[in-house]
């Protein structure tokens, strides 16, 4: 046997044990203490996987024992309120749902007042309702603030858990900023390779396609340079599949140290036909330096790959607060070839350095040929920074930490209103019935033994008393007594009786309603 089922028997046993001693104590039936046995054993074993229903069980085995014992001189058995009290407890505390708990709780309220008037005939329906506002009273003090606090309980684990989940979020993360910082290094290297390497791959592919071109070579060396240019351009396409498989589009950039003068020097060196125009002498952050030199340095390689024999023009313009960089080609003057490699990866870089420099890139089509404008802040710096999002965890943890609150406040304030607004339900209706039970001195003077019944109903109030006074008395055989109040609720101190047998009043009495000896007065 688990300790699961060990507790769970020793919860048992405790309640039976309650049954036991206050059904030993009343001499109550032995099927009535087997009943609530298996009742108590139904709730207790199904209290994990069906909470709803074990309390359900319970709850409804009280109200039929209720609707029997109420108003009899055998008392009213208590023994099953604390599993009922429970087992409300451990329904809200494994996350039952609202609404059927609600559900639940006004079907057996209702279902009592009708037991109550179906097994009880005899009873005025006055009585019967004060009393069913007194057991609601009851329930939401021993079924629904139970059932509140252990739903406040089960929000309060649920925040501990998003707690953990949290620790457990940031263990992952942690590890995948470290692989990801692994991968930003790669992708540097995969930068480096393609800012460097493919630039130089280009000019000697540019050489060689000249030297190819040239009649005063003998054709061996014309061939040789022929194959060159092949060469390099199958370097190019292996260096672009390296760089497919390590560069990360969003990794910064570390472009070479070299000025734009010397960049464009050394592409025109190469063949290229390029001229550079400066305006201004501004002195540039380092950042935006390196990031006009990278800007440079790629379009030129871009002109010289997809624009033979264009003319480029560089134009550098320093300005008060930023710089500008334009450069232009005057589009392709020979036919491209069709080897001729593109990653479409050069553009995306430049965009992503200008980016962190804290400034905009354009690339679009321009009179036939084609036009990249970059606008960045001689300072340098980033661009505004986004409002940093809400973590998921962060979020949820705050969701949770609402819902515990609103549970918190929801466990101490609804039981409270709710037994308000029904308190003052009960006194509004005990008013109502108090006054419409009043049977004025005089009149009561005017009764007189003998007198026929359908005589007397004509100047009797509407209803009878609620409240009637606890008296030994027990009338004969046959009669029936009724009780009227002289005047209304909590002012008087006694109250009258009247007997009816065979159609006619047969005795009238003044009784005492409290501790206090009645005080008579006629009027």
């Amino acid at each position: 046997m688990s300790w699961r089922r060990a507790g769970d028997l020793g919860l048992w046993a405790v309640l039976c044990f309650l049954v036991l001693a206050e059904s030993g104590a009343r001499s109550d039936p032995y099927w009535l203490q087997a009943a609530c046995f298996a009742v108590l054993f139904v709730g207790v074993f199904f209290r994990r996987v069906r909470p709803l229903l074990a309390f359900t069980v319970v709850a409804w085995a009280e109200i039929v024992i209720l609707a029997f014992a109420l108003g009899t001189t055998n008392g009213v058995q208590i023994a099953l309120v604390p599993a009922i009290t429970l087992l409300a407890y451990l329904a809200g505390r494994r996350a039952t749902q609202v609404k059927h708990f609600v559900l639940v709780c006004s079907w057996s309220l209702v279902g009592m007042l009708v037991l109550s008037l179906i097994v009880r005939r005899e009873l005025q329906a006055t009585e019967a309702v004060l009393t069913w506002l007194v057991m609601l009273l009851l329930a939401l003090l021993l079924v629904v603030l139970p059932w509140l606090i252990g739903r406040y309980r089960a929000q309060q684990a649920l925040l501990v858990s998003a707690g953990w989940d949290r620790a457990e979020r940031i263990e992952r993360e942690h590890r995948m900023a470290i692989d990801q910082e692994r991968l930003r290094e790669r992708s540097r290297i995969a930068q480096d390779m393609h800012d460097s390497v493919g630039h130089e791959l280009s000019l000697i592919a540019l050489r060689a396609a000249a030297l190819e071109l040239d009649p005063s070579l003998p054709e061996e060396h014309r061939r040789a340079a022929s194959e060159l240019r092949e060469m390099a351009g199958t370097a190019t396409d292996r260096l672009g599949d390296i760089i497919g498989v390590l560069r990360d589009a969003e990794a910064p950039l570390v472009p070479r140290d070299e000025s734009v003068a010397s960049l464009v020097d050394r592409a025109a060196a190469s063949g290229l036909s390029v001229r550079l125009v400066q305006e201004g002498d501004a002195e540039l952050s380092p950042m935006v330096d390196r990031a006009v030199h990278r800007v440079v340095q790629e379009s030129l390689t871009n002109a010289s790959k997809h624009a033979p024999g264009a003319s480029v023009t560089v134009t550098v313009t320093s300005r008060q607060d930023d710089v500008r960089v334009r450069i232009v080609d005057t589009g392709a003057v020979r036919p491209v070839p069709s080897s001729v490699p593109s990653s479409g990866r050069g553009l995306d870089g430049l965009r992503e350095r200008v980016r962190l420099a804290g400034g905009t890139l354009t690339a679009c089509p321009y009179r036939g040929g084609f036009e990249v404008v970059a606008t960045m802040p001689r300072a340098g710096g980033r661009p505004e920074p986004e409002e940093a999002p809400v973590s998921s965890a962060a979020a949820e943890r705050a969701t949770v930490r609402r819902t515990v609150r609103r549970g918190l406040i929801t466990a101490v304030a609804a039981p409270v209103v709710l037994g308000a607004v029904v308190g003052v339900i009960a006194m509004g209706y005990y008013l109502i019935a108090g006054y419409s039970s009043i049977l004025r001195p005089g009149v009561y003077e005017g009764l007189t033994i003998g007198q026929p019944e359908h005589e007397v109903e004509k100047v009797l109030p509407a209803m009878q008393m609620i409240d009637a006074p606890e008296e030994r008395y027990t009338p004969p055989a046959g009669w029936s007594c009724r009780y009227y109040r002289p005047d209304g609720p909590f002012s008087i101190n006694y109250a009258y009786r009247l007997c009816f047998a065979g159609g006619a009043l047969v005795a009238k009495a003044v009784v005492q309603t409290g501790s206090v000896p009645p005080t008579t007065e006629t009027g």
